[in-house]
């Protein structure tokens, strides 16, 4: 019965054994399968198990690839830190691997096609190094060249500017350069069997970090053509728009620019950080944690970005019209999610965060009035001067410089108020956005010359001075009073 049980106990073990101990065991054991029944172990397996036991240096062994089958499984059982970082996006693509491959494969080319056996083959492989070198060098940069005419020349077309994706065709014309160069310093190194510089290119360091270079280069070349792809796209977008919709396009494409320009740079550097062997995982924690500290530090800037995007959101204003905001008033130049930037008639800029504006009056939203308080001497019918104001409303509306800002006729709304010296009437016309002011004083022109040939007076302060003679009467006072105009 004690041998039944150490043979079962040997065929139990001989699934978890690792390959070093198959040997020992599968020599003990060669045809054990059923270990439920004592008649499957034969006496002579049981027999060399006892006497491996009995053994010392057979034991020992024995002892030894059961401790190394406990050290594997325990790795299996406890995972590295290596195998909890995620796969980078080269390698899930297969990008990182293909490098490699490349790589190797040039370098088995060289070996195998023993460029170094005789001066003759040094000789020969230079000349065909250095003719493929400087053709490749020229090649890249005419077709370099042919790309940025190309570039200008559709950017004149649609009439959008594409200068960035020249400087990129530039900086990508110099990384080839730099590229042909190191590979050509290279296989001349391995022509002439030098050895050092062989060295330092099949390095392990030198490969980690060229295959690491070309990745980044890689993710970096598609995160541009990404983002100038959304650029030229918005940028389309604000070509197409009507002048109605281009004030709002143009207030919004910033502020969406600005934010596809964060979220965008947050990817690529942490897509960056992954290609460089980092664990991205501790930056996104410490990235939620600073967030939250710099919410609570700098709570007027958070009031700023939040007051921002409820205004942009809701089109309160845009950009080119003309509002008053925090007590100044301007021409709204441009408009980010933290602040407003006006300019005044004189050209002065004011710079308002969004947190200190508590009241917007935009004076160009939709449409403007012109509003007008005009006076005229109490002895003039009122009646005929808003007659002679039609008048002049119906001149100025036919006149083609001005009939496109007028939206509707002029609106009398009759006599407003009496003053000291004159009758007032208010009127105002519904103009285009921003119009208010040229019509409002192409019509004050008109009204003049129009009054003036109608005798109606638009009084204006002055005094009665009473001049007394020297010699009069017994009373010292003249009997009619002479008025002289101030």
């Amino acid at each position: 019965m004690k041998k039944f049980i150490l043979a079962l106990c040997a065929s139990l073990l001989l699934p978890l054994t690792p390959p070093a101990a198959h040997a020992q065991i599968e020599a003990l054991l060669p045809v054990a399968t059923d270990t439920q029944k004592e008649s499957s172990v034969k006496q002579e397996d049981i027999q060399k198990l006892i006497d491996t036991l009995e053994s010392d240096t057979d034991r020992k062994a024995l002892v030894n690839n059961l401790q190394i089958l406990l050290d594997e499984q325990a790795k299996k059982a406890a995972p590295s830190a290596e195998e909890d970082i995620l796969p980078t996006l080269t390698e899930q693509l297969g990008v990182r691997g293909q490098i490699a491959e490349t790589v190797k494969k040039y370098e088995k080319f060289l070996n195998q096609n023993a460029i170094s056996s005789s001066f003759v083959h040094q000789s020969l492989g230079t000349f065909i190094t250095l003719i493929l070198g400087i053709g490749l060098f020229l090649g890249v940069r005419k077709i370099a060249m042919r790309l940025i005419n190309g570039i200008e020349h559709l950017s004149e077309k649609i009439g959008i500017r594409l200068s960035r994706i020249s400087f990129y065709t530039r900086v990508f014309q110099t990384l080839l350069k730099f590229l042909i160069i190191g590979v050509m310093t290279y296989t001349l190194a391995k022509i002439w069997d030098l050895e050092r510089v062989i060295a330092i290119f099949e390095s392990a360091g030198m490969k980690s970090f060229l295959t690491s270079s070309v990745t980044v280069l890689m993710v970096a070349i598609v995160a541009a053509l990404i983002w100038e792809a959304v650029g030229i796209y918005l940028s389309y977008i604000l070509k197409q728009a009507d002048d109605k919709n281009q004030t709002r396009i143009k207030t919004l494409l910033p502020l969406i620019r600005n934010i596809v320009l964060s979220v965008f740079a947050l990817l690529f550097g942490l897509v960056i950080m992954s290609e460089m062997g980092l664990n991205v995982a501790p930056f996104i924690a410490g990235a939620g944690v600073l967030g939250v500290a710099i919410g609570f530090g700098a709570q007027s800037m958070v009031k700023d970005f939040l007051t921002g995007f409820t205004i942009v959101l809701e089109d309160i204003i845009r950009v080119g019209d003309i509002a008053s905001l925090g007590g100044c008033t301007g021409t709204v130049e441009q408009i980010t999610l933290r602040k407003v930037q006006l300019r005044d008639f004189a050209g002065i800029v004011y710079t308002i965060p969004f947190s200190q504006i508590t009241t917007i009056q935009n004076l160009t939203k939709n449409f403007s009035y012109a509003v007008m308080d005009i006076s005229v001497d109490y002895k003039h019918n009122t009646d005929d001067v808003m007659k002679v104001l039609r008048e002049v409303d119906i001149d100025l509306r036919a006149d083609d410089n001005f009939k496109t800002m007028i939206l509707e006729p002029i609106e009398i709304v009759g006599v407003d108020k009496f003053n000291d010296n004159a009758v007032v009437i208010k009127a105002r016309i519904k103009t285009l956005p921003i119009k208010q002011w040229a019509v409002g004083r192409e019509f004050n022109r008109r009204m003049k010359m129009a009054f003036d040939q109608n005798g109606i007076e638009i009084p204006y302060p002055h005094r009665v001075v009473t001049v007394v003679p020297a010699t009069t009467g017994t009373n010292g006072f003249p009997s009619v009073p002479i008025a002289i105009p101030d």
